[in-house]
């Protein structure tokens, strides 16, 4: 298993996130709380896309803001009828 936030490798399921996406039950966990609250705070802002964990991108920078459109999941994206 690997976390979906730090992208550690096998790892103790903590949370199973996968709701967010709409995946199958049991099918994306990360591995701690910390991991937990920093992947939702991207879920949440629409910038989840855009983050490059430090153990696939050694040489990425996290801090910049990104201009351009947000990353939604589809349960946030809503319409008004």
């Amino acid at each position: 298993m690997i976390c979906s936030y730090c992208y550690k490798s096998q790892i103790m399921p903590k949370h199973d996130v996968g709701h967010w996406w709409n995946n199958p039950e049991d099918s994306v966990y990360v591995c701690s709380d910390e991991c937990h609250a920093k992947l939702e705070k991207l879920v949440e802002d629409g910038t989840w896309m855009h983050y490059k964990p430090p153990a696939m991108f050694p040489n990425a920078t996290n801090k910049k803001k990104v201009k351009g459109p947000s990353s939604l999941t589809d349960k946030q994206f809503k319409t008004e009828i």
